[in-house]
C-alpha cells in the first residue's frame, strides 16, 4: 500500500436526492472499493444517509490505522484473510487514543490518551461497524481464495475469529446519565429569557422571533430536531387542519442540504395549541427568509434552509450567554423529555388509564407501538411514584 496515501470522507448528492457517502483516496480521489461495496451491497437499503456517513468516517479511520501498520488491507481482505486478533487489538487502542496514529501498543501512551474521549458505547458502537464490515468481506472473499469443499468451515472460522476479537475489545462502563428534561423554575427561565424583546434575550433581534418559536414547538410537540428541520410550510396548521404534520422524506430533491436531517420516528399528525399556529404564520409570513425551498426554517443568511448546526447554535449561545449553570444539560433533546414530562403529568391530572397514556404518548412520540422508548421518557414519573409508595 502506497505509505503517503491519505483518505477523505465525500457525501455525494445526486439528482434523485439521494445521499450516499463514499471513502476516497486523497492522492488520486478514487473511491476506495471494499467499503463502496459493502455500503452499496450490504447497508444502503436499510440504513438512512446519516448512517451510512457514520460507517464511512468509522471505516476511515480502520483504513488511515492500517496504512501506518503496513497492512495492505484491501489485498489482504480479497484473498480471504482477515485481521489477527493482535491487529484488532492494536487498532481498538488507535481508536481508544484518540486516533493518534503513533499508537500501536501500551508502550508510550500517555495516561491522558489512555482516557478516551468516546464514551463506552460509542466507542463499542464504531467497532460493531468494523466488525461487521470484516464479517462481509469474509463471507465475499473466502470463498473465492478457499477450495471448495473447506469454504463453510473456514468462513466459519474467520467469522469467529472475528467475533472473539472484537468482543473481547469492547469496553464497559457507567450507564448514560438519565435526562429528567428540565424544572418548572428552569423552564420558566428559558421561556422568559427567549421572550422576543427580553433584556436578557441573547439572539440579534432579527432572530428572536425565529429563535423563540423554535423553542415553543419543540416543547408544545416533543418533536425531535430532525424533524424540526425538516417541516414545510405546507405541514401548519391551516383552515380546519389543526396539527403539524410530520412527514419522512429522505432522499428529498427539494432538500438542498448537503447533510439532510432525517425523521426518525413515524410519520404522524401532531395537535398544535391554536396560539402557537397563530405564532408559526406570524413567523411563515413576516421572518422567514425567502428562498428557493419549502422548508419553514431558514438561515437569516440567504433563506436558506436552516441545518443541524444553526439550531445546536441556539442552544449552545444560551448556554453560554444565560444558563452556564446548565452546560451539558440544556440541548434540543432536552426539550423532548421536557415535553414528555408536561404530557405525563397532564395524563395524570386527567386520570389517565396507564394504557391510555402509553398509546397517547406512543403515537404523540412517533414510536412503534411495541417500542421500549416510554420506559426512558417516563423514568421520572415512574421513579416519582416510587418514592411516593415507598413513603406511604
Amino acid at each position: 500500500m502506497d505509505a503517503t496515501r491519505e483518505f477523505l470522507v465525500h457525501l455525494a448528492l445526486f439528482s434523485s436526492g439521494e445521499r450516499f457517502p463514499i471513502l476516497l483516496c486523497r492522492d488520486t480521489f478514487q473511491p476506495v472499493v471494499l467499503p463502496t461495496r459493502y455500503l452499496l451491497d450490504e447497508c444502503r437499503e436499510t440504513r438512512q444517509a446519516a448512517t451510512l456517513l457514520r460507517s464511512v468516517r468509522v471505516l476511515k479511520w480502520f483504513y488511515e490505522w492500517c496504512q501506518v501498520a503496513e497492512i495492505d488491507l484491501e489485498d489482504r481482505l480479497r484473498h480471504g484473510r482477515v485481521p489477527s486478533v493482535a491487529e484488532v487489538s492494536g487498532f481498538c487502542r488507535y481508536l481508544r487514543a484518540r486516533r493518534t496514529t503513533g499508537v500501536f501498543g501500551s508502550v508510550g501512551v500517555s495516561e491522558e490518551e489512555r482516557t478516551s474521549i468516546l464514551l463506552p458505547a460509542t466507542f463499542n458502537s464504531y467497532l460493531a461497524v468494523v466488525e461487521d464490515f470484516l464479517t462481509w468481506a469474509a463471507y465475499e472473499f473466502i470463498p473465492v481464495a478457499t477450495p471448495a469443499g473447506e469454504v463453510r468451515d473456514t468462513v466459519e472460522a474467520a467469522r469467529e475469529r472475528i467475533r472473539r476479537a472484537f468482543r473481547s475489545n469492547k469496553v464497559g462502563g457507567r450507564a448514560p446519565r438519565k435526562r429528567y428534561g428540565l424544572t418548572d423554575p428552569e423552564l420558566a427561565e428559558l421561556r422568559a429569557v427567549v421572550t422576543p424583546g427580553a433584556k436578557r434575550n441573547p439572539f440579534k433581534p432579527a432572530l428572536q422571533f425565529r429563535d423563540h418559536v423554535i423553542i415553543e414547538l419543540m416543547l408544545a410537540t416533543g418533536i425531535r430536531r430532525g424533524e424540526l428541520l425538516k417541516l414545510k410550510l405546507s405541514h401548519l396548521p391551516f383552515g380546519p387542519k389543526t396539527t403539524l404534520t410530520v412527514e419522512r422524506s429522505p432522499d428529498d430533491k427539494e432538500d438542498v442540504r448537503r447533510n439532510e436531517p432525517q425523521v426518525k420516528t413515524r410519520e404522524r399528525e401532531i395537535p398544535v395549541p391554536k396560539p402557537l399556529a397563530v405564532e408559526l404564520w406570524r413567523y411563515a409570513q413576516k421572518y422567514r427568509r425567502p428562498g428557493r425551498h419549502p422548508y419553514l426554517f431558514t438561515s437569516h443568511r440567504g433563506g436558506v434552509p436552516l441545518d443541524a448546526a444553526g439550531v445546536n447554535g441556539i442552544f449552545s449561545l444560551l448556554v453560554k450567554r444565560c444558563f452556564p449553570n446548565l452546560q451539558g444539560k440544556l440541548h434540543p433533546h432536552i426539550l423532548r423529555h421536557t415535553f414528555n414530562n408536561r404530557l405525563m403529568d397532564k395524563a395524570l391530572e386527567l386520570g389517565w388509564s396507564d394504557d391510555r397514556r402509553n398509546k397517547v404518548q406512543t403515537y404523540l412520540n412517533g414510536w412503534s407501538e411495541n417500542s421500549s422508548m416510554p420506559e426512558i421518557y417516563t423514568r421520572r414519573l415512574v421513579e416519582a411514584e416510587e418514592i411516593g409508595r415507598a413513603h406511604v
